[in-house]
């Protein structure tokens, strides 16, 4: 018999939200001030999931060590500023989290994403009128998947037991999180995870799509 749930967690960025045309626009403007070469598409798809340091690591070639590395992340996050609200979310995405609303379901969003921009991604797609939590590293201390504090900080707004409730997201970070947690995980298969990833992680369940999920209310 199929698993149901009372609360779903989700991810944003390749779970809710594609950002991945968002960054390949300003990491190329970022490179290009450098002359540097720009980078593909697939460059930041297969990326974007494990942060703007990743980005900044795997483009101009440098550690989180290197004297440049701090300045060029704050660059980085001062060219997302001028587009990130043109992010669209993925198909289904809207009408599957009405579906929740709608049948009383709690959902949450935790990320790693900055509060700054987090927030008023939310305030355009008006999630925060809807969403039971909505958990960035500030809310925590800092602290960031894979550590359990923003789930256990979005959980703790709910009533729902964990056994209940099910953190969706597309990258590795997201299913240790849960698993940290002690909650179950479902991997989007859809978002950035890369496919050798895919076969590596053992999460709860795996979706296609979105709508896959209807299966566990």
């Amino acid at each position: 018999m199929q698993k149901k749930y009372k609360c779903f967690l989700f991810d944003l960025d390749g779970t809710l939200l594609d950002t991945a045309p968002e960054f390949l626009t300003c990491l190329n403007a970022l490179l290009k001030k450098n002359k540097k070469k720009s980078v593909s598409y697939d460059f930041i798809r297969n990326r974007v999931s494990d942060g703007v340091g990743r980005l900044i690591q795997d483009s101009f070639i440098i550690d989180e060590n290197h004297p440049e590395f701090e300045k060029l992340r704050n660059d980085l996050l001062d060219e997302y500023h001028k587009n990130y609200l043109l992010s669209k979310t993925f198909p289904g995405v809207d009408d599957f989290l009405c579906q929740l609303s709608k049948n009383k379901i709690d959902w949450m969003i935790v990320t790693n994403k900055p509060k700054r921009f987090f927030q008023e991604i939310c305030e355009k797609f008006e999630w925060h009128k809807y969403a039971k939590a909505m958990i960035s590293p500030e809310d925590v201390n800092g602290k960031r998947k894979p550590d359990p504090a923003s789930l256990d900080a979005a959980l703790a707004k709910t009533f729902i037991k964990k056994e209940q409730s099910i953190y969706i997201g597309d990258n590795w970070r997201d299913i240790e999180a849960a698993n940290n947690s002690g909650i179950d995980s479902a991997l989007a298969l859809y978002g950035y995870i890369d496919e050798r990833d895919t076969s590596l992680l053992k999460p709860t369940s795996k979706i296609n799509q979105i709508e896959d999920l209807i299966k566990f209310i």
